[in-house]
């Protein structure tokens, strides 16, 4: 499948590669993808637009994957990935990739994963274009508020002294948990339920009940106490984990049908 490449050039002597295909017939729609905090490389072509949304929704827009900086389709730049694994430089990185890429008056669907799902309310609030977002595998909370919910009654104290060290050295390298400290430092916050109380647009939330990656409980009761006041959506698959391996096909019917409901307003 083809697919094109934007080499976005980014603050801090940094790229990204963007990789976007475009709809058969001429489209002023989008569906955005923010991927995992992995280093996979997404192409963007339309393949991948299916697997996602389903094959007749796909036909209807262009499709573009905001890869990650460091990552290419054959080579990994460990040290730009780490610089660039920051919550505010990854909503930052989106964003400029949104506004060279796609025209100004053109419509985006934002779909995010993982990470990506984190990401997707904050950056819907900072650009009008964005006309839904979908979370796939994401919390509401703060990373750490998260790391701690977690922990067993065994695991709470070593997690509190990690946790605490982190607040001392939050600029460090340092590896815990998979993630350096300054990582886990910039997702420290809950930005993820602030942005979606002040978002007014349609949302889905998609979620697996034995993810234990998430703090689960916490965004199943923030999700559905904004879902009160706000257009959300949430949908919990019961033998899923965090990673949906056997659930892509499931979660495609629901983006598919959250797209199409969409579309007849």
């Amino acid at each position: 499948m083809s697919y094109e490449t934007k080499i976005i050039k980014l603050k801090g002597q940094r790229t990204l590669l963007a990789c976007y295909s475009l709809a058969s017939r001429t489209s002023h729609k989008w569906v955005v993808f923010l991927p995992e905090s992995g280093s996979e490389f997404r192409h963007g072509d339309r393949q991948e637009l299916v697997s996602l949304i389903g094959a007749h929704m796909s036909k209807k827009y262009n499709f573009l994957v905001i890869n990650k900086p460091g990552v290419e389709a054959d080579h990994v730049d460990k040290k730009v990935f780490e610089k660039s694994f920051r919550q505010e430089k990854r909503i930052q990185d989106a964003l400029q990739t949104l506004r060279e890429v796609i025209p100004p008056k053109d419509k985006i669907h934002l779909i995010g994963y993982s990470e990506g799902a984190y990401n997707t309310p904050v950056v819907a609030s900072k650009d009008k274009r964005i006309v839904s977002i979908a979370m796939i595998g994401g919390g509401t909370r703060g990373w750490l508020k998260e790391e701690l919910s977690n922990a067993s009654p065994k695991e709470k104290p070593a997690y509190e002294r990690a946790i605490k060290t982190i607040y001392k050295k939050p600029k460090s390298k340092n590896k815990w948990n998979g993630f350096s400290y300054a990582t886990w430092y910039s997702y420290r916050s809950d930005n993820t339920l602030r942005a979606l109380k002040g978002l007014s647009i349609p949302a889905v939330a998609i979620l697996g009940a034995r993810d234990k990656v998430i703090d689960l409980k916490s965004a199943i009761v923030d999700l559905v106490l904004v879902s009160e006041r706000k257009p959300i959506q949430v949908h919990i698959f019961g033998d899923c984990g965090h990673h949906f391996t056997k659930h892509w096909k499931p979660v495609s019917r629901v983006l598919s049908r959250f797209l199409s409901e969409i579309e007849k307003k």
